[in-house]
């Protein structure tokens, strides 16, 4: 799938493929899957899946868990150090895939890099300034 004249580039794609694709073998596997599928990086749509692997296979204690946890140190330190594009997928595409404060397996969270944590929480307790009034 090509980019079009109509959508911007996915400039943070190819940076997250490469760097989530160096911190383990099954990640670079997961990397190779959705580009084969896809044609292409989507960053929101591959961090997705990332973040649905790192929640199952730390809440089930699967022998993958220390690969999920090294892919989501290399996210910390791509959000920590990113510019606002690589922000907004991380925390679209990785953190939206987590458990919500009342779902089961919400204990990831905790073991998350600090700079991802905070920004979610963040993300959990935003509340809007002003209240939509479509009559105005």
């Amino acid at each position: 799938m090509a980019d079009t004249d109509d959508e911007p580039p996915d400039l943070a794609g190819p940076i997250l493929a490469d760097a989530l694709g160096k911190s383990s073998a099954r990640a670079a596997e997961m990397v190779r899957e959705h580009v084969e599928f896809n044609d292409e990086v989507l960053s929101t749509v591959l961090l997705g899946g990332f973040g649905r692997w790192y929640w199952s296979s730390l809440q089930e204690g699967r022998s993958d868990a220390p690969d999920a946890l090294r892919a989501a140190q290399v996210l910390g330190e791509l959000f920590a150090d990113g510019d606002d594009e690589m922000e907004t997928v991380i925390a679209t595409g990785f953190l939206e895939a987590l458990p919500h404060p009342s779902e089961d397996g919400r204990e990831v969270v905790e073991q998350l890099p600090s700079s991802l944590r905070g920004w979610l929480r963040h993300m959990e307790n935003w509340k809007p300034t002003t209240v939509w009034n479509p009559t105005r």
